[in-house]
């Protein structure tokens, strides 16, 4: 993974925690305190639309949470929490925040609109309802009396934070780590983000517009989290996590005179996918682009469509680039993947218990083999007649006999 990728994937964390920093050390003196209070507001509505359009409970989840959050906070939280009505409507704003995102996470993602999309959204409603009539019931504190001890040494300026919210915020984020570990999903990041803006807002509640900063911090992060899970749908390959067709045509239209397209195509993958299943057929299909993506040369990988590969080389010519490409046929011929035997007990605990013994450990292996055809660019050929000559000669090579690689 590169550089560039990896900051491109770290950057809504990033942002979060410069927003930290500037309110931290009030570095925002310079911009007007009106827009800063009303850049949250805006940057919900544009974000709630941009979510919309995911139809995803966990995208739209973070930004209720949060617009409600912050409305709170503008218009019940601006006296000192020292009063007793105020701190318990911080600490049920504590409570309601950790406990939307555990629900957001927790609950089945059937999109936003419909049955099920409703009553989440009902349920979020209903408590933010409860905490704006009921905020200032003595419940809250009476929820966490048993807990809620005055901190000394780090927390002693910060009475507000007491071991009641530290074991909610600490629940809270437990449980979303090991969703988001489970799931790998980009809208659970999302909710963690959303977390971990909370919780540094509620922890230096003190500071001067630190509500403002960091949930507009948040809004944009959430963008750039919405955008990355955005670019995964349309130029990733859902099977093989490698670029796909659209990705290609992207590049093809920034190279420039001298490159080299490779079209790549699996050895008689129906037949395979007939006798194996389509399940094994897929294991195949990743095996081949893990393969493919190694190439070295300066090569980017894409999935074609079906069980068909391109490799593209920018600046190189196919004399140059034959021998990683052989490199590439021949890793994937030698490459056994090995299947479960069909004797194997469909029952995982009982499979587990017969694990080892000679009559039930049977297995067999297979292997596939590609065949290769590559092309250089040439005056006056477009990409495309690039790709489309390389995947004639692509067939050629499956007349030769396939397991081979013929360039132009």
């Amino acid at each position: 993974m590169s550089l560039i990728t990896i900051s491109w994937r770290l950057s809504p964390l990033f942002i979060i925690f410069v927003a930290f920093f500037l309110a931290r050390f009030n570095s925002l003196m310079l911009v007007d305190i009106d827009v800063l209070r009303a850049l949250p507001y805006l940057l919900a509505v544009v974000l709630f639309c941009f979510a919309a359009m995911f139809n995803r409970s966990r995208f739209i989840a973070p930004v209720v949470i949060t617009l409600f959050s912050y409305w709170f906070i503008r218009e019940r939280l601006q006296s000192p929490l020292i009063q007793e009505e105020v701190m318990a409507m911080f600490t049920g704003l504590n409570l309601l925040f950790c406990g939307q995102l555990i629900l957001s996470s927790l609950i089945p993602e059937k999109g936003m609109f419909n049955r099920i999309g409703f009553i989440f959204i009902s349920l979020l409603l209903l408590g933010d309802a409860l905490l704006w009539y009921y905020g200032t019931s003595s419940l809250w504190m009476g929820l966490l009396a048993d807990l809620a001890l005055q901190q000394d040494g780090l927390f002693e300026s910060r009475y507000w934070v007491n071991n009641a919210l530290l074991v909610v915020h600490a629940a809270t984020a437990l449980i979303l780590t090991l969703v988001a570990l489970l799931r790998r999903s980009v809208a659970d990041f999302a909710l963690m983000l959303t977390w971990l803006s909370g919780a540094i807002i509620f922890y230096d509640f003190s500071l001067e517009n630190v509500s403002p900063i960091c949930f507009s911090a948040l809004f944009l992060s959430l963008f750039l989290v919405f955008q990355q899970s955005n670019y995964q749908v349309t130029y990733k390959d859902a099977l093989t996590g490698i670029s796909g067709r659209r990705a290609l045509e992207d590049y093809l239209s920034t190279l420039g005179r001298h490159y080299s397209i490779a079209m790549l195509d699996v050895d008689h993958f129906k037949k395979f996918n007939d006798t194996y299943g389509h399940d094994v057929g897929d294991q195949v299909l990743k095996m081949v682009a893990s393969r493919i993506a190694k190439v070295e040369g300066g090569g980017k990988a894409f999935r074609y469509g079906g069980e068909e590969f391109t490799i593209v080389f920018n600046r190189r010519s196919s004399n140059d680039i034959f021998v990683y490409l052989e490199a590439v046929r021949t890793s994937i011929q030698d490459y056994h993947l090995t299947l479960r035997g069909d004797d194997r007990d469909g029952d995982r605990k009982a499979g587990k218990q017969q694990r080892g013994k000679s009559e039930k450990a049977a297995s067999k292996s297979v292997s596939v083999t590609i065949s290769i055809g590559v092309a250089d660019s040439a005056s006056r050929m477009t990409p495309k007649d690039v790709v489309k000559t390389a995947d004639d000669l692509l067939y050629k090579a499956k007349e030769a006999g396939r397991n081979c690689t013929i360039k132009a």
